[in-house]
């Protein structure tokens, strides 16, 4: 059944499970062509859904499932009575199985079916049936030019399962990835469509299980699990006679020179989120900005690491290293909190520091990396404001 993104499952699996998935539910009776076209028509109907004023359709097929699905896409459309045109990009001779059938069966439906052409004329909607989750290595020709004509057409995008040369694991793009409007995929959520690069390339995310058991569903492994409104654990509400003594005592550390905003900010995350009280070692030159900003957080003008360490034994929690810096301030006040026996989330240049070997990560201490700097890929980071403008209905 399909699901809108906000009903999409919690579980998340690797494109190995959901091979496994695959395989089960053919096991269990499911002939895998049948699932073939189930994917096709889930896809068909998610394509209407998101422009129901097209007509026009260009698959650009590559090998394997993903092409198969591409395949019978284009029978829908075309017996729906749009204009269809397949671009192969893989030899469709060369087809093995359920993705055979299915060109086979494009063919007896006539559908238009041309060999992949440096200088494409993309029309209509572009279905990405190219590259599915088995790819691991760098995209290579021709696909990659393909997935480049696919970014500078202009047209909407969708693709099937996942936009090709995203890898299906890590949501990291392998050279050159499709940047899609839509993505249809099946039977289990990827754990590359929620991370890496995925938000810039998923587009609208409609997911279908194709009919899986749900018993099947529920034994099969999973790998992770989305956080959402759902599943998130509900704090028990607070007593009336409570106080902030009885819901912890939060310090953050950081904030060198020019770097105040970073422990400020988090330090009014850790007001929000609940903590009973909030303290805060920064610089000193920070203090009154921080004062005027949350008069209700305890900010202590810090120059050197021995006036945390009262402060340590009276605290529970400690966040440690938003706008640190990585100077000798940072690095002793870094030191002594690494050597409290105290829950701590290292963040920003902690992690800097910690990766540079100055210090030793504490038992139990939760780290929070991010990618960095983002990659420059022109190909991969199309904007999407004007590719509907062909298919608004006429006034």
């Amino acid at each position: 059944m399909p699901h809108t993104k906000d009903e999409l499952p919690d579980a998340l699996y690797s494109a190995a499970q959901v091979r496994e998935l695959d395989a089960s539910l053919i096991a269990a009776g499911t002939p895998g062509f049948e699932l073939m076209q189930r994917a096709a028509r889930a896809t068909w109907r998610a394509l209407v859904r998101q422009w129901p004023a097209a007509n026009e359709l260009s698959v650009l097929a590559g090998h394997g499932n993903n092409a198969g699905d591409g395949y019978l896409v284009a029978v829908l459309a075309r017996r729906a009575g749009w204009s269809v045109r397949v671009l192969a990009v893989a030899d469709p001779q060369r087809l093995q199985g359920d993705a055979a059938r299915a060109y086979a069966e494009a063919v007896a439906e006539q559908v238009v079916i041309e060999a992949w052409d440096a200088q494409p004329c993309l029309r209509g909607i572009v279905l990405d049936a190219l590259l599915g989750t088995g790819l691991s290595g760098e995209v290579r020709e021709p696909y990659a030019s393909a997935i480049a004509a696919i970014n500078c057409s202009d047209l909407p995008v969708a693709a099937v399962d996942i936009p090709s040369g995203l890898c299906a694991d890590t949501g990291r793009i392998l050279g050159c990835a499709v940047c899609a409007d839509l993505t249809v995929t099946f039977i289990g959520l990827k754990l590359g469509l929620f991370t890496g690069d995925a938000a810039d390339q998923v587009g609208t995310l409609v997911f279908n299980d194709l009919q899986a058991e749900p018993q099947l569903l529920a034994r099969a492994p999973v790998s992770a699990r989305r956080l959402g409104t759902g599943n998130l654990p509900r704090l028990a509400p607070r007593a009336p006679a409570s106080h902030k003594g009885k819901f912890g005592h939060v310090l953050l550390i950081g904030g060198d020179r020019g770097f105040g905003g970073a422990i400020l900010l988090s330090a009014q995350s850790a007001l929000r989120s609940g903590a009973g009280m909030v303290s805060v070692a920064t610089r000193s030159e920070h203090v009154p900005a921080a004062l005027a900003r949350m008069p209700e957080a305890m900010v202590l003008g810090t120059s050197s690491a021995n006036q945390l360490m009262g402060l340590l034994e009276k605290v529970s929690v400690l966040v440690v290293g938003p706008g640190l810096g990585r100077d000798a301030w940072g690095r002793s006040l870094l030191s002594a909190a690494a050597n409290a026996p105290l829950p701590q989330v290292w963040d920003a240049d902690a992690l800097n520091l910690l990766s540079e070997a100055h210090v030793s990560l504490p038992k139990g201490c939760i780290i929070t990396p991010h990618p960095g700097r983002p990659r420059a890929c022109w190909a991969c980071r199309r904007p999407r404001s004007r590719r509907t403008a062909r298919l608004q209905p006429a006034r």
